[in-house]
């Protein structure tokens, strides 16, 4: 059977805790080596999820502001960024975001759709953000606290990622990129479901690495979408409704099976900020009075 799944040891990744808004003057370059192409340049402040998930979350959130969720009561004008790229793979980046927003996003989570036809640009985009994840993650982590397996496997899934996203294979291999689209829950005989489950699934953000004893994941969690960046499974033949085809594919309601186990990992987050939740709205209540 297969084990629950945990997430990385390092408070700052535990179920978005990890999408704490950094504060760096907006515009400002800094000189070193792109994470992803090597090359010296003058780095960009890279948003870790793509701006555009960010911006669509502070416009329909009531107050306007984002929230961290390690952090309710502060409230965040921006996602996470770090400076990982230089301008030519914020660029490269940037055309698969755009895709993504206006194609399959915006018809999501404005307009309620539920299908969306897609070409090549889809797994790049899935593959840019798991690496991008991955790469945030690990700068948090110390290598040395894990087994020097599992080092040595994210190591090799991000090395292929990088080598997918510049071009230099193009199959992702067993490095696949699973998408899954979410909706809102009317009813349910699931015993446990948090009462707060519909908003995890439409709102919430979160970076984690997920794993268990069959399978490791890359967890990137936006508004009305989960994407698992595989790291190593035995289970990818049944997952494979979910998979982000290299060249053309499209997205419409059907059976999607999640990896053994990760449905506990999803209502054990959302329980988590359901309880940090009522937390902070007791400490707000009794400040205003």
């Amino acid at each position: 059977m297969a084990k629950r799944y945990a997430a990385t040891k390092n408070k700052l990744l535990h179920c978005g805790r990890c999408c704490t808004a950094l504060s760096y003057q907006a515009g400002v370059v800094m000189k070193g080596i792109c994470k992803l192409c090597k090359n010296e340049s003058n780095l960009r402040e890279s948003h870790i999820l793509p701006k555009f998930i960010g911006k669509w979350i502070k416009k329909t959130s009531i107050t306007g502001y984002l929230r961290e969720h390690n952090e309710l009561e502060k409230r965040a004008q921006d996602t996470a960024k770090e400076y990982l790229l230089c301008a030519e793979c914020e660029n490269l980046f940037s055309a698969w975001e755009r895709n993504f927003a206006n194609r399959i996003f915006y018809p999501f989570v404005d307009r309620d759709e539920d299908s969306a036809n897609y070409e090549d640009w889809l797994a790049k985009f899935c593959a840019s953000l798991s690496w991008r994840t991955l790469v945030f993650i690990m700068s948090k982590n110390k290598s040395e606290e894990r087994s020097e397996d599992y080092n040595f496997q994210i190591e090799s899934a991000r090395i292929h990622l990088e080598k997918f996203l510049l071009g230099q294979v193009d199959n992702l291999n067993k490095y696949e990129q699973h998408l899954y689209p979410l909706d809102r829950i009317e009813y349910t005989t699931s015993p446990g479901m948090p009462p707060n489950i519909n908003r995890y699934f439409l709102r919430t953000t979160a970076l984690d690495i997920v794993g268990n004893n069959v399978g490791t994941f890359i967890y990137t969690k936006f508004p009305k979408f989960i994407l698992l960046g595989v790291v190593k499974s035995n289970e990818l033949g049944r997952m494979r409704s979910s998979r982000a085809a290299l060249k053309q594919g499209k997205i419409f309601p059907k059976k999607y099976r999640w990896p053994d186990g990760f449905a506990d990992y999803i209502v054990e987050k959302a329980n988590y900020i359901s309880g940090v939740t009522s937390v902070s709205t007791f400490n707000q209540t009794k400040s205003i009075g």
